[in-house]
């Protein structure tokens, strides 16, 4: 019953699926969380399945690794046991047989812990010689004899070193027979002494010398050996080879390849110097690995070890078909589940749906059934509020509508006040623009006018011949116009540092204001012989915290526009105190300003446009940078004018 259950579910789902496979936008809410489940289950069977994969096929390739490891360490081991006890039955039957020479008395090897590894007497192997020539001869390393007692008797002993290299490995230790020494006359005793001890070390360095050459003839058939049975014993290996550090084969599985070289990458690499090399060969299904060959430390070739992995197949393989086993029950799982997941949630959506389309068709009284507190019931919970949000918005428009036509009025009024105001910024704007080509009009014929003064003086004395009193004269027009040029330059520059919202670098201290005027007055009245400059300055006057040099600069201004605007008569220089200022006050009996001209005297670029002044140079900034310069020292401008009459221009300064 169950299994046709599930036949019956599958079939309605593949029926599902397959209609909503081409338009997956269209899918129902319903199909979509069966394939989502599905694939989700199948994910992560998949991702279950590759990992357990993975995780026994690494635990698979580890252990033949360390049974290949220990494997290399074991005929390693082998091989260093097998020759060291080969080196051990040679030696000890060197030494025996070395023994049996007349006089001497013993013959012993040490190794470099004092351990006897051979001797005369075989009972004494595995001891330590404790002697003193032995210690001497550990201890310093070189060559000892002397007389000492073994076994009981006296005898005279020989110890020699014996080194691989500079390194010492041991002692040979020779001992002789002191019986005819002792039987001797007291004066042959010293000839005898030195028979003997010219016979311990001959007899010493000989024995040393046979066995630092001692060589194992039988180590490679031994190893040769080893590999046979190793790999008859073992049901797994499948073939071990043991190469040489010149990659000659000297052991190997299959005898045929003994002598050969090997021509392997492992065994390459391994010569190399790495550490190990494996590599699977799925057809041959062997796993083999590469290792060095090291005895006591130094490298003397490379092991190949290959493994039988049918088993590593086999079992891999068994894993693949429980994955898809388990890929398989999690579809079936899915789709049951799916379907329980997905009711709960689409019947709500329906009813929800339906509420919306009568909402949709003008019922804004419709409201949604909220039956739960998850997602869904969120959902019809905002329903409800977007319903009587529309309800709420619609009375707002009806009553809004009611007010639409007034706020329209008062708006069209708003913007044409604003238009109105747009139109007199634009006239503001056109008139700047105006003054700004005026300005430039002015400017370059200002600049222009003392440049081709000094040009044409300059060429004349470059290129005339001129008395002293006419290149005096030239020199002086040349920097009158100099000077000239460089008013202008400044006003250029004053204005620049204005516009670009850099103030001018005002260094004020406690200054007067007579002083600042007399200094000016004498200079115009030493250049200019025309007018007469009268001065009326009051007596005690006060200091004022002021720029003297800005502050002559206005003073300068002020009474150089007096010059040029007046023809004839004279200039009146005042300076007075007045409401705790101190004013500067200078009047002449020039051709006067209009009132409609006083309005914009201190806008930039502004000239009089009289007949009287089109011949007089200015560029329009003087009276602009006076203002400046005075409204930043805290102080007050007053001007007066008439037509043909004259101006009086002051300005005052608080007093300290």
């Amino acid at each position: 019953m169950i299994s046709a259950m599930l036949t019956t579910l599958v079939e309605r789902s593949k029926a599902e699926l397959s209609s909503y496979m081409l338009y997956p936008k269209h899918m129902s809410i319903r199909v979509k969380i069966i394939a989502a489940m599905c694939a989700l289950l199948v994910f992560i069977g998949l991702l279950s399945f590759w990992a357990s994969y993975m995780h026994e096929r690494k635990s698979l390739l580890t252990n033949m690794q360390d049974n290949a490891r220990i494997l290399n360490r074991a005929l390693i081991i082998s091989i260093i046991n097998q020759k060291i006890i080969t080196e051990k039955v040679s030696l000890q039957a060197l030494v025996e047989e070395l023994s049996l020479t007349e006089g001497i008395f013993g013959v012993w090897v040490i190794d470099a812990d004092s351990r006897i590894t051979s001797a005369t007497f075989r009972e004494q192997v595995g001891e330590v010689a404790s002697s003193n020539l032995i210690l001497n001869a550990l201890q310093n390393g070189y060559y000892v004899s002397g007389f000492d007692t073994k076994m009981g008797e006296q005898v005279y002993s020989a110890v020699y070193p014996l080194k691989n290299g500079d390194e010492l490995i041991g002692l040979l230790e020779v001992a002789f027979e002191l019986r005819e020494y002792l039987r001797a006359h007291p004066k042959n005793q010293i000839q005898l002494a030195a028979q003997i001890k010219r016979d311990s070390r001959i007899m010493a360095e000989s024995l040393s010398y046979s066995i630092e050459n001692m060589r194992d003839v039988n180590e490679l058939i031994h190893i040769q050996r080893l590999v046979d049975r190793l790999t008859e014993e073992s049901e797994i290996i499948s073939r071990i080879m043991i190469v040489d550090d010149n990659s000659r084969i000297i052991a190997c599985s299959n005898l045929d390849k003994v002598g050969m070289i090997a021509d392997d990458k492992g065994v390459k690499a391994i010569i190399n110097g790495a550490e190990i090399y494996t590599r699977l060969s799925p057809r041959q299904k062997i796993y083999t690995f590469d290792m060095p060959l090291k005895i006591d430390g130094e490298f003397k070739g490379a092991v190949s070890i290959g493994y039988d992995a049918t088993e590593y197949y086999a079992h891999l393989s068994e894993i693949f078909r429980f994955g898809l086993l388990i890929s398989a029950m999690g579809i079936l799982m899915g789709i049951l589940l799916s379907f329980q997941v997905a009711n709960p949630i689409v019947r709500p959506i329906q009813r929800l749906t339906g509420d919306i389309k009568k909402l949709a068709a003008g019922n804004l009284s419709q409201r949604a059934v909220v039956n739960s507190k998850d997602e869904v019931g969120d959902l019809a919970a905002a329903f409800n509020r977007m319903a009587e949000d529309l309800a709420l918005s619609k009375d707002k428009i009806d009553q809004y509508s009611k007010t639409l036509e007034e706020k329209v009025r008062q708006r069209t009024q708003a913007l044409e006040k604003t238009n109105q105001e747009l139109v007199v910024t634009q006239n503001e704007l056109m008139k700047s623009n105006i003054a700004k080509t005026d300005f430039l009009s002015v400017a370059s014929h200002e600049l222009r006018t003392p440049l081709t003064t000094v040009m044409g003086y300059s060429e004349l004395l470059l290129t005339r011949d001129l008395t002293e009193r006419q290149k005096t004269d030239f020199l002086g027009f040349i920097n009158e116009e100099a000077i000239h040029l460089s008013n202008i330059v400044d006003d250029l520059l004053d204005i620049s540092r204005i516009e670009s919202q850099k103030s001018f670098e005002f260094v004020k201290k406690p200054v007067d204001l007579a002083d600042i005027l007399l200094k000016n007055s004498e200079f115009y009245s030493r250049v200019n012989t025309q007018h007469r400059i009268v001065t009326d300055i009051e007596e005690n006057l006060p200091l004022v915290n002021a720029d003297e040099e800005r502050i002559g600069q206005v003073v300068k201004n002020i009474l150089d526009n007096a010059i040029k605007y007046t023809l004839d008569g004279d200039i009146l220089c005042k300076v007075f105190t007045r409401d705790d200022m101190v004013w500067v006050s200078l009047q002449d009996q020039g051709i006067g300003i209009s009132k409609q001209d006083l309005l914009h005297i201190f806008d930039k670029f502004y000239r009089v446009r009289r007949k009287k002044t089109a011949k007089i140079s200015g560029t329009g900034l003087g009276l602009y940078i006076v203002k400046y310069i005075i409204e930043a020292h805290d102080g007050k401008i007053d001007i007066k004018s008439k037509l043909n009459k004259g101006t009086t221009f002051a300005f005052g300064i608080p007093r300290l």
